[in-house]
């Protein structure tokens, strides 16, 4: 009997030695995709910081201003399942509004912490001229007084830096 525990000790062991390789496999792959997923999720966040800005404007000017539920066919409830009458909905109205400020004023103070932490670097507007300004390679060339492909290099550089401080480790 103690012969077939050892087996079947065994047979687990081999079973959980195998899991663990394909486990590290797999880990090991998806951290070698990490650092340009960080890389793209960067520049995605870099373009969406103006958008951002205008949208944290407009939306304080709404919450500002008089607010109406605009639509009579949508009746929300509380969660005890009683309709909420027309303030109870406007007062959830703003609270949702507050709260999606509240995130998107993260979302800037966050890249805007990021980015800055370049802002000394000599090409520093390859960075922000091309995600914030919309500039163009050659515009921000001949301003530099430099080649477009020194533009793009120096921006990549800068983007992976920003990345750096916006993920992390998981960057590199």
């Amino acid at each position: 009997m103690a012969k077939n525990a050892k087996v079947v000790t065994d047979e687990i062991k081999a079973v959980i030695d195998e899991a663990v390789k394909r486990t590290v496999l797999q880990l090991m792959n998806e951290r070698k995709a990490m650092p340009d997923d960080c890389y793209k999720q960067t520049i995605r966040r870099l373009k969406a910081l103006p958008v951002l800005r205008e949208r944290i404007e407009d939306n304080k000017a709404r919450l500002a201003g008089p607010m109406q539920n605009k639509s009579t066919s949508i009746v929300r409830y509380t969660a005890s399942g009683v309709r909420a009458d027309p303030e109870e909905m406007l007062e959830a109205m703003r609270q949702t509004m507050a709260a999606h400020i509240a995130a998107d004023e993260a979302e800037v103070e966050e890249v805007t912490v990021a980015m800055n932490s370049v802002s000394e670097d000599a090409y520093f507007p390859a960075l922000f001229d091309s995600y914030i300004l919309r500039k163009s390679d050659d515009d921000i060339a001949e301003q530099l007084h430099c080649d477009k492909t020194t533009v793009y290099r120096h921006r990549k550089r800068l983007t992976r830096i920003v990345a750096l401080r916006l993920y992390g480790a998981a960057a590199l």
